[in-house]
């Protein structure tokens, strides 16, 4: 009796438990497979990075094969930022609206199908100025328009049509830290602009980069030195230092190894040629000279300017560049 009675018991404490049971065996069963009663969180996702694409933006608009990037915070305080702001590439349009190129500029970059194509041109000026000092600036650019300021509606970003010194240009705003000036004809690819991260940082320490596709025709220019038909690319960097003087690196591609030798000799005797004069029977040279050397189908050339020999350089600049 006493023993049926235990089984009895024991089979009724199955029957009372088995759902429990089974129960928590599922729910062991769950986390052993890695289950979860409540899913985690999804994590934000994170905003892509802008494209740093101004650059390309800015030559595909210009069809430009001469292009000038400019770190401007790199030449703050060298004599190199004033040299670059009394060139006539961003100076004209802004001049007088309280946007110093030497302070308020990051990074500027210019592009023309060549150095005679001035009024071709496409200008992308990042800045770090609040919106109020840029309001500002701009109300003053508009101010000095002649004949009138046009405010440009239906391009998708704020626009002005300005005539300044006789050139008549579109001004866009691009936010949040860029403008960009255009051709009046070009000012409907300004919104091509919309989105862009600005430009690369830089690979190394230069403080400017120049190139140049096909320099034999586009750095065509009076008093200039001639660049070989064989030269199918020319680049330029500027390293500055401390004491006001820079590193010059001059960097072309030629066809062919062979090529590359007569090359050099005629770009050295080219600038030569441009940088020196005579008086009588002497040879004045404005600054020593450069030697180019081949390295492969390349053409290269490094020279030391000190701050003399800069301005002096400015100077040729300024003689050569169109108005």
């Amino acid at each position: 009796m006493v023993k049926r009675h235990g089984v009895h018991c024991g089979e009724g404490m199955t029957r009372l438990w088995a759902p429990w049971l089974l129960a928590i065996g599922h729910a062991l069963f769950a986390l052993s497979c890695g289950g979860a009663p409540t899913p985690p969180p999804e994590a934000p996702i994170a905003e892509a990075p802008k494209p740093r694409n101004a650059a390309t933006i800015a030559q595909e608009i210009a069809g430009g094969k001469v292009s000038v990037l400019v770190y401007a915070e790199r030449a703050r305080g060298h004599a190199l930022s004033a040299q670059l702001a009394k060139l006539n590439l961003w100076g004209p349009v802004l001049d007088g609206t309280g946007i110093d190129p030497q302070k308020n500029l990051l990074r500027a970059f210019v592009t023309a199908p060549s150095v005679r194509a001035e009024r071709e041109a496409v200008i992308v000026l990042e800045h770090d100025l609040t919106p109020e000092q840029l309001q500002t600036g701009l109300d003053t650019l508009r101010g000095r328009s002649d004949p009138p300021a046009v405010p440009l509606d239906g391009l998708g970003l704020p626009a002005t049509q300005v005539t300044i010194q006789g050139h008549t240009r579109v001004v866009a705003v691009v936010e949040p830290s860029f403008l960009v000036v255009l051709p009046q004809d070009k000012a409907s690819q300004a919104k091509r602009f919309l989105g862009t991260g600005g430009f690369p940082d830089p690979e190394g320490p230069e403080a400017a980069l120049a190139t140049a596709l096909e320099p034999s025709t586009t750095l065509r220019v009076q008093r200039a030195p001639r660049v070989p038909e064989t030269i199918g690319a020319l680049s330029a960097g500027l390293v500055l230092e401390p004491d006001g003087g820079a590193q010059l690196v001059l960097d072309g591609v030629s066809q062919s190894p062979e090529q590359a030798q007569e090359d050099a000799r005629h770009l050295t005797a080219e600038v030569d040629q441009a940088t020196s004069f005579r008086v009588s029977i002497i040879k004045v040279r404005v600054f020593d000279p450069v030697r180019f050397t081949a390295e492969g189908d390349r053409v290269k050339a490094q020279r030391r300017l000190t701050p003399q020999e800069i301005d002096r350089l400015f100077g040729l600049l300024s003689a050569v560049m169109p108005r």
